[in-house]
């Protein structure tokens, strides 16, 4: 699927998504890449088994991935909002910071 132009308003609900996503996938790298079963032996002995249920390096790569996505995505935000004029206002600075005199 190709890409298309977002509206400012859609880039930063797609900015929001991103950031979720970014940190459900750390969340998954950090605690919940593994499959952990105990076993608990006769004479009370803990023998644990941690078995990778995804690939951390994967995981680490698409967040890698995401978080360049949302660095790319907020500066081209803000080269909009720097290159965009805003709608009804008229700013005036001698008018709201000029002499008292």
């Amino acid at each position: 699927m190709a890409g298309r132009s977002v509206t400012i308003n859609e880039a930063m609900i797609v900015m929001k998504q991103l950031k979720d996503r970014q940190s459900e996938l750390l969340s998954l790298r950090n605690q919940n890449s593994v499959e952990t079963t105990r076993y608990i032996g006769a004479n009370a002995e803990k023998n644990e088994v941690k078995k990778p249920v995804y690939d951390v390096k994967k995981l680490d790569s698409l967040a890698n991935v995401i978080g360049r996505e949302i660095r790319i995505l907020d500066l081209a935000i803000k080269n909009t909002n720097q290159a965009t004029a805003v709608v009804g206002y008229t700013f005036d600075e001698e008018k709201l910071f000029g002499s008292l005199e």
